[in-house]
């Protein structure tokens, strides 16, 4: 079965907000995620190894947790920013005195 095309029901400019919106949030979901990874990672160093990520001599400079919940977060801000400025426009009201 063929997928329907919603897009001229909804108006391609809504659409690609609404998809911004849903991906922005996603994104943000990550970020979360990932910084939850990380902070389990810091833990485990610091009872293993009494050091966190990036601070020790032996230890690696960050885990990939850190920075991909860094990249997810701004990913996810910059998606839900599109959409902020991809939104329609207020209808402008005719003037009453077109002289004014």
């Amino acid at each position: 079965m063929p997928t329907p095309n919603i897009a001229p029901t909804l108006g391609a400019r809504t659409l690609r907000r609404q998809t911004l919106i849903q991906s922005g949030a996603i994104l943000i979901g990550g970020a979360l995620l990932s910084a939850e990874a990380a902070w389990v990672h810091m833990r485990e160093l610091v009872q293993t190894q009494g050091v966190i990520c990036g601070s020790g001599s032996g230890v690696a400079a960050h885990c990939p947790a850190c920075y991909a919940s860094l990249a997810l977060l701004a990913a996810g801000a910059a998606a839900l920013t599109l959409a902020q400025a991809d939104r329609p426009a207020a209808p402008s009201r005719a003037r009453s005195n077109p002289s004014a």
